[in-house]
């Protein structure tokens, strides 16, 4: 009996093994989709000059808490911003976003996403290079961030606080904001 519980129990564990490894291979519809968003999203926000120190500097997208599973790459790959590379860099929220132009904060890390956006803030405050903020956080317009991504159903949406980007000198397209749900929080 004790035999037939042990098989059993490992038959399961390597059952679950090999899920987990299926699962770790197929990026989720969610990445993909918030992956094609973010990639577009920089294509409507009109960046000011100081936002990039020459002409050779490529626009960074700046990921913690990431539920890509390297899709973002590919999603970019090839593709460019006004004549620039676009680079895909890790960061945790405590690292310097130094160098970033986008930086998006997944569900993972969203407990921090004050911290991520005010440091964000920081950076304009000293050097006027805005960073675009986007995150899942339920909180994430009300407390400064730029745009969240929502889920209706089953799909992803994206809500676009417009002052917020005001705020560090980033204007979004009206095309993008007709997409958006526009929030503007008191």
């Amino acid at each position: 009996m004790k035999a037939i519980r042990g098989a059993t129990l490992i038959s399961i564990g390597i059952l679950v093994a090999q899920l987990s490894v299926c699962f770790a291979q197929a990026p989720s519809v969610e990445g993909q989709v918030k992956a094609a968003f973010l990639s577009n999203f920089a294509q409507f926000i009109q960046w000011p000059n100081q936002a990039f120190p020459d002409r050779e500097t490529p626009f960074t997208m700046c990921v913690t808490g990431d539920p890509f599973e390297g899709v973002l790459e590919k999603t970019i790959e090839g593709e460019t911003l006004n004549g620039r590379r676009i680079l895909v860099r890790r960061v945790t929220p405590s690292d310097n976003l130094r160098g970033c132009h986008l930086i998006y904060i997944g569900r993972l890390e969203s407990r921090r996403s004050a911290e991520v956006i005010t440091a964000a803030d920081h950076i304009f405050a000293a050097e006027g290079i805005p960073i675009l903020t986007v995150g899942d956080a339920e909180d994430f317009i009300s407390i400064g961030g730029i745009i969240r991504f929502i889920e209706v159903g089953d799909r992803v949406r994206f809500e676009i606080n417009p002052d917020a980007a005001e705020r560090v000198s980033l204007r979004v397209s009206s095309r993008l904001l007709r997409l958006a749900d526009i929030v503007r929080p008191r």
